[in-house]
């Protein structure tokens, strides 16, 4: 397989948790909390992708609040 020749650019990881953070993604802690506390159902489940999501959100507002501190 052929990459197309447009410049890949990288992100740090800072870059990337401020994105996310800022995003719409959302979810309610409890259901987040639950669903990670089930992780080996949740791994495999059809929505795996929005629950990590999710999660880098949390962690990312979560860094913002301390960082204000």
């Amino acid at each position: 397989m052929k990459l197309p020749s447009v410049a890949l650019r990288c992100a740090d990881v800072e870059t990337i948790l401020r994105v996310i953070g800022n995003s719409p993604i959302m979810a309610r802690r409890t259901v987040l909390d639950a669903l990670l506390a089930d992780w080996e159902n949740t791994r495999r489940s059809s929505n795996i992708d929005e629950v990590i999501l999710a999660w880098i959100a949390r962690e990312a507002a979560e860094r913002k609040r301390v960082r204000l501190s």
